[in-house]
């Protein structure tokens, strides 16, 4: 393939065809006005000259030699002076000509003396000859021309001839020629002004699309909609009222939405109508492996802001079935913070354990024995209640690390010894448990600490069943639930800062929904709040 068949096969660039197409439009478009402009130049000067043919046409024939040459009797000299006055009129309005005929069109006045006595041509004398004055259009003996025709009447008010002005189409069209060239002139600037236009446009549009052509720009959308519809998470974008811009076809599976759902004004409180205002709102706080029960199921979902040029244009959800990477992700982020607490309360006890052989070395038996004893005292009697009481090993398992956690914040957690719980069996509701009592523990170890320098900070949980439900108790020394309860289990509530906090009592009631469990709340004996959930041993199917 030659060089040049290469370069012709070629697309065109974006550019070359904006610049193609607004220079060919504004082309036509002159062209057209220029017609137009000329087509009404012509009429109107037709027009002008006529009217003012017309009008000199009537005085001529008012004049008293005129009416006297068609009266009399004329001889030579009469019509050689009434010629020469004509000629003077018309030499002085600009005229063509000025002829004068008598009832017979022979002329007895014309531009041309070897014309004078022949009759006039053009076919349109015997309107004026009638008595009607008109303008006419009509190939005469100079040419074609456009005629003023007025009769001539004598005293007595009997038509006796007639009088023809006329100015030759040719001189018109020359005038008509004069006045275009402006409008010419106008049209050139303007198709000049359109080139520049057109390049301008040309390349503030490449600018805008940072220099992709419609071919990669349709091919870069394909690979992304292929890309967004093969990855195993679901994609949701959002712009800033809510409105679904983007939707993958991994987000309508997970939320159980049927496949090649449309977007056209489809909202978020659609897909998930019951978190559609928390994920709404504070959209430029990020919430990464944030847990939601959507579609009866346990859902992880990220939010973060979509940010352009430094402006926010939306929110982009993510979102991965539970027992998913992301869920296993998150509890290795779990096993992390575990293990850092493992290592500090490591070093805690090798402090202590320094310290008791340093007794023993200095051979402070009962000291030591003492220590030894303290240390053990609370561990202990811990473990044994909830080995003795709690026979759910994962319960038992987070009372025990939420007992250590509370020990590394200085606050005293109590298993109540009241507390009794069998073994639960199903694994959906054992892990909404988990994360209701898990949440309710933490914001009580966070309440308690408030006010640590008034008084003892402690918490009491107490885990319990009946045939029918299963009940936690949780209490708190802290300043207890102030204002609107309701308003505490909504995402917007906290009394802390931070981009972590605001969620947790939030989660509590969504998973306490999804178990169809209800919650009371009171004041503790601790002076702080006192939170009581009852949730059914048979959950409903939804």
């Amino acid at each position: 393939m030659s060089q040049s068949q290469k370069l012709a096969r070629r697309p065109k660039r974006l550019e070359t065809r904006l610049i193609t197409w607004v220079v060919g439009l504004c082309v036509i478009q002159a062209c057209l006005f220029t017609a137009l402009v000329y087509q009404v130049i012509t009429q109107s000067l037709h027009q002008e000259v006529g009217e003012k043919a017309l009008a000199l046409a009537k005085a001529v024939a008012v004049r008293e030699d005129v009416m006297t040459a068609l009266i009399t009797d004329r001889d030579s000299s009469q019509i050689q002076r009434l010629n020469t006055n004509v000629e003077l009129l018309r030499q002085a309005t600009g005229a063509d000509f000025i002829v004068i005929g008598d009832t017979e069109t022979r002329r007895i006045a014309h531009p041309d003396e070897q014309k004078i006595g022949r009759t006039m041509v053009g076919g349109d004398s015997q309107a004026a000859l009638s008595g009607e004055s008109y303008i006419s259009t009509a190939q005469g003996s100079l040419g074609e021309s456009i005629r003023g025709k007025v009769p001539v009447y004598s005293p007595a008010g009997e038509v006796i001839g007639l009088v023809s002005v006329g100015f030759l189409v040719q001189s018109v069209e020359s005038l008509v020629l004069q006045r275009s060239i402006a409008v010419f002139v106008g049209a050139a600037a303007v198709l000049l002004l359109s080139v520049i236009a057109a390049i301008w446009i040309g390349r503030r549009v490449r600018q805008a699309i940072f220099g992709l052509q419609p071919d990669e720009i349709g091919r870069l959308f394909a690979e992304q909609e292929a890309i967004l519809n093969t990855v195993r998470t679901g994609i949701i974008a959002l712009d800033p009222d809510g409105r679904v811009r983007r939707l993958n076809q991994r987000a309508c599976e997970i939320l159980e939405k049927p496949r090649g759902l449309s977007k056209q004004g489809l909202h978020l409180s659609d897909l998930l109508p019951e978190h559609s205002d928390f994920l709404l709102h504070n959209p430029n706080r990020p919430l990464v492996g944030f847990e939601l029960f959507v579609a009866d199921k346990r859902l992880v979902l990220s939010r973060f802001a979509l940010q352009v040029q430094g402006q926010h244009e939306g929110i982009l959800l993510s979102m991965r079935p539970s027992d998913e990477l992301e869920y296993v992700s998150k509890q290795l982020t779990k096993v992390q913070a575990f293990a850092e607490l493992l290592r500090v309360q490591t070093h805690d006890y090798s402090n202590k354990l320094n310290t008791i052989g340093a007794l023993i070395q200095m051979a402070q038996y009962d000291k030591a024995i003492e220590l030894i004893g303290q240390e053990s005292q609370g561990s202990q009697a811990q473990i044994e209640n909830l080995l003795t009481y709690i026979q759910e090993p994962v319960i038992a398992g987070l009372l025990l690390g939420k007992y250590h956690k509370a020990r590394e914040h200085n606050v005293a957690l109590e298993v109540s010894s009241d507390s009794a719980l069998c073994a639960i069996h199903q694994k959906e509701m054992l892990e909404r448990i988990v994360s209701i009592l898990g949440n309710l523990i933490d914001n009580a170890i966070e309440a308690a600490r408030t006010t640590a320098q008034l008084r003892p900070a402690k918490v009491v949980v107490t885990v319990d069943e009946t045939v029918q439900d299963i009940i936690f108790d949780v209490e708190d020394s802290g300043t207890g639930l102030i204002g609107n309860v309701e308003e505490a289990f909504t995402p917007q509530f906290s009394t802390k800062s931070g981009d972590q906090h605001g969620v947790g009592l939030y989660l509590v009631k969504t998973n306490l929904d999804s178990c169809h469990g209800t919650l009371e709340v009171g004041e503790s004996e601790l002076l702080g709040a006192r939170i009581t959930v009852f949730i059914p041993k048979q959950v409903k199917e939804q």
